[in-house]
C-alpha cells in the first residue's frame, strides 16, 4: 500500500504570520501582560491573578490564530474528517508513546536529579490547586489549539518541507524552551538544562501525531488529553 502523503494546508502568507506570532507567543507576550498588569491594569482599577493572567495570554492567542490562521485550521480539520482513523490512531498510540518515552527520560534523569520536578511543573501544579476550573479551561482548550498550531503546524509543518529530521529538531527544542526560558533567564541553573529534556518526549510525539493523521488537530486532541489526564490528577490527588 502506497504511504499517503503529509498533508500541509498553509499558505506562504500564513506561514509568515505565523512564524511572526510564534516569537510573539513565546518571547514577548509574556513581558506585554505582565507590564499592563503592572502599570495599566491597576490604573483601571482591577489586576489579574496569575490563572486569569494566563486565560488572557493563551486566549489572545486563540483569537489571534483563529483570525489569521482560519483557513489553514478549517482545511486540517477537513483532512481530519477524511482520516478519522488515523486520527484516532495518532491520539490512541500517541499517547502511549509518550507515556514510555516519558518514563524513560525521566528514568534517566533520575540518575543526575533527586527531584524530577521541574519549576514550570510546580508553577502549573500549583495554579491548578488555585485555580482548577480555570486551569482546565486553559490546558484542556486553549493551550492545546494555541501550542500545537504554532509548534506543529507552523514550525514542523514549515520545516518539514524543507527536511523532516529538522523539523522534528526544531519544533521540539523549541518546544522546550518555550516551558522554560524564563526560568533560565531569571535565575540560570545549569540544572535547568536538564529538565528542557523532560519536554522533548511530548515535542517528539505531537509532531509523530500529525504526520500519523495528517492533520493538526490530530496532535491538539492528543495534546488537550495528556493535559486533561494530568490536571485530573492534580485536583484528585494534588488538594
Amino acid at each position: 500500500m502506497k504511504k499517503k502523503a503529509f498533508r500541509f494546508p498553509m499558505s506562504h502568507t500564513e506561514s509568515i504570520i505565523g512564524w511572526v506570532y510564534v516569537f510573539v507567543h513565546v518571547f514577548a507576550m509574556t513581558y506585554i501582560l505582565s507590564a499592563l498588569n503592572t502599570y495599566v491594569f491597576p490604573a483601571m482599577g482591577f489586576q489579574l491573578n496569575n490563572g486569569y493572567l494566563n486565560l488572557l495570554y493563551y486566549g489572545i492567542g486563540f483569537v489571534f490564530l483563529l483570525t489569521t490562521l482560519f483557513k489553514f485550521m478549517k482545511q486540517s480539520f477537513a483532512d481530519l474528517c477524511s482520516n478519522v482513523l488515523d486520527t484516532l490512531i495518532g491520539v490512541g498510540a500517541g499517547y502511549i508513546l509518550y507515556i514510555l518515552l516519558s518514563y524513560a527520560v525521566n528514568s534517566f534523569l533520575g540518575l543526575f536529579l533527586t527531584d524530577l520536578t521541574n519549576p514550570n511543573s510546580s508553577a502549573v501544579a500549583t495554579e491548578t490547586r488555585l485555580n482548577p476550573n480555570t486551569m482546565l479551561a486553559i490546558g484542556v482548550l486553549l493551550a492545546p489549539i494555541v501550542e500545537e498550531i504554532l509548534f506543529r503546524g507552523v514550525v514542523f509543518g514549515t520545516l518539514r518541507k524543507k527536511s523532516r529530521l529538522l523539523a522534528y529538531a526544531v519544533s521540539s527544542v523549541l518546544f522546550s524552551i518555550y516551558h522554560l526560558w524564563s526560568y533560565l533567564i531569571y535565575s540560570f541553573n545549569p540544572v535547568l538544562l536538564l529538565f528542557l529534556v523532560q519536554y522533548v518526549p511530548a515535542g517528539i510525539v505531537l509532531a509523530w501525531s500529525y504526520e500519523r493523521g495528517r492533520n493538526v488537530w490530530c496532535p491538539v486532541f492528543l495534546h488537550m488529553l495528556i493535559n486533561y489526564i494530568s490536571i485530573s490528577i492534580e485536583i484528585s490527588f494534588g488538594l
